[in-house]
């Protein structure tokens, strides 16, 4: 053997017995590549494993099961969109812990990153990407009136919510208010058009409106599945 062939063979025994070294450190009771005290971390992250979520001061109606069936009705209805094709669980889809899967959201447009799961929404203080909304409710009004997630406005959708669901949200709420004078679309943040009707209305007028948003009952129950990383078998002898 040449000092070249030498050089390379000690390099790559030298290599073999450092992974061997590597491995004995890891032992024996490894499981899908994670020791003892990997899957330990893993399972102290777990979703399941948190106490009970707060309870949110802005939400008087979070621990009643009838404005939860109600927001969870609302979640999967795809009327409340732009062009009736998109619902709130269409991108926040249950069996991929409540989001899509997909490199950036896709609503009524493509949005620019991937939707955020929604799961344990309740023990976070802070909401979006950025942290920019601080309670579900208020969350939940960003998307609906998106131009590339719903793409509606919020007068039309409590119009919607007076037509399709006035019954269980009077059980609840109490009275939506008279719609009959408002135009059929209005937001504060919407079209031209659709920002100077909401200019025209009173300022009761429009936080009445506001108030009629339900569906930040049900986000706030949106709890961990058993997603991938609870899926694997180190983690599941323990789930």
């Amino acid at each position: 053997m040449n000092r070249r062939a030498l050089r390379v063979a000690c390099l790559f025994g030298g290599e073999l017995l450092a992974a061997c070294a590597i491995a004995s450190t890891i032992g024996t009771t490894a499981v899908d590549g994670w020791n003892a005290d990997e899957t330990a971390i893993l399972s102290s992250i777990r979703l399941s494993a948190l106490p009970p979520a707060p309870k949110d001061p802005s939400n008087a109606y979070e621990s009643s099961p009838s404005a939860a069936r109600l927001g969870e009705r609302l979640f999967f209805d795809r009327r409340f969109s732009g062009n009736g094709s998109v619902s709130c669980g269409s991108c926040h889809q249950p069996d991929k812990q409540f989001q899509d899967g997909r490199p950036v959201g896709l609503g009524v447009g493509t949005g620019m990153r991937r939707t955020m799961p929604v799961v344990g929404a309740g023990y976070s203080p802070f909401l979006f990407w950025d942290g920019r909304k601080d309670s579900p409710w208020s969350q939940a009004l960003g998307p609906l009136e998106d131009p590339a997630e719903h793409g509606g406005n919020r007068l039309a959708y409590v119009h919607l919510l007076a037509a399709h669901y006035r019954a269980e949200y009077e059980s609840v709420f109490g009275g939506i208010p008279n719609l009959g004078r408002l135009p059929s679309q209005a937001s504060p943040v919407g079209t031209p058009g659709q920002r100077a009707a909401w200019d025209s209305m009173s300022e009761k007028e429009r936080q009445d409106v506001s108030r009629v948003f339900a569906i930040a009952v049900w986000k706030n129950r949106c709890l961990s599945t058993r997603g991938r990383l609870i899926r694997m078998p180190s983690l599941r002898r323990e789930s």
